[in-house]
């Protein structure tokens, strides 16, 4: 079988290995017998991309407690025909003054939620457990790393898009080193993120916590 040109030719040096031994493997007497379907997500919720309805955000901001004080304290946040939209980011799309996402410890299992489909489907999965069967290590070290520029120094919301899965999750969410603290979530959610920016790059995070969840996007808003 030919590996083709890119592929390096490895030398004789391999056979001078002294830290490592090769032994025959002896594997089950049977057939491992893997389940004939894997169980995964509902198909119900296919996405083509991150919501970019500011009305939509703004209603989902409002209904966060705290808003009120929040909108007291800048109006304009209870105004989305007032705000300018600035980046957004996801696995299938980015533009704006999008500059890098960086995704961590995302998980491809084959059939349910591998690469191709998760860009298909515009989303990023990372699990937490419950396929240990197949050699999961069932870690939440899941990370999104979402850099974007702010063209003025202001007021901005930046909008995270998440889908738990297998019941409810829970991540860490922040804004370069300012933690918005722990955000528990169960189904989809639009979860706005108000911040006062400098001009410049800016990364919003996303930090796994507990349970298996779907990342979805980030859009940036100037209000």
């Amino acid at each position: 079988m030919s590996l083709g040109t890119g592929w390096a030719q490895r030398g004789p040096e391999m056979a001078e290995r002294t830290d490592y031994r090769i032994v025959l493997g002896e594997g089950a007497t049977s057939s491992i017998g893997p389940p004939a379907k894997r169980k995964g997500a509902a198909r119900g919720r296919v996405l083509e991309g991150p919501t970019l309805d500011a009305t939509l955000i703004s209603k989902s901001l409002r209904a966060t407690p705290g808003a009120t004080d929040l909108i007291k304290q800048i109006p304009g946040l209870a105004n989305p025909a007032t705000w300018a939209h600035i980046a957004t980011l996801c696995v299938c799309v980015r533009f704006g003054t999008a500059r890098y996402l960086d995704i961590w410890d995302a998980d491809h299992f084959d059939y349910f939620t591998d690469m191709q489909r998760n860009v298909a489907e515009c989303r990023a999965w990372f699990s937490a457990g419950g396929y240990g069967y197949w050699g999961e290590p069932a870690t939440k070290s899941g990370r999104v790393n979402a850099t974007f520029r702010a063209p003025t120094a202001g007021n901005y919301v930046c909008n995270a898009e998440l889908e738990s899965h297998g019941g409810p999750a829970e991540v860490e969410c922040l804004i370069d080193a300012f933690s918005f603290g722990p955000l528990p979530f169960s189904g989809f959610i639009n979860q706005p993120h108000p911040a006062t920016l400098s001009a410049g790059d800016h990364a919003f995070r996303i930090r796994q916590l507990t349970g298996s969840f779907f990342f979805a996007g980030l859009t940036v808003w100037k209000v």
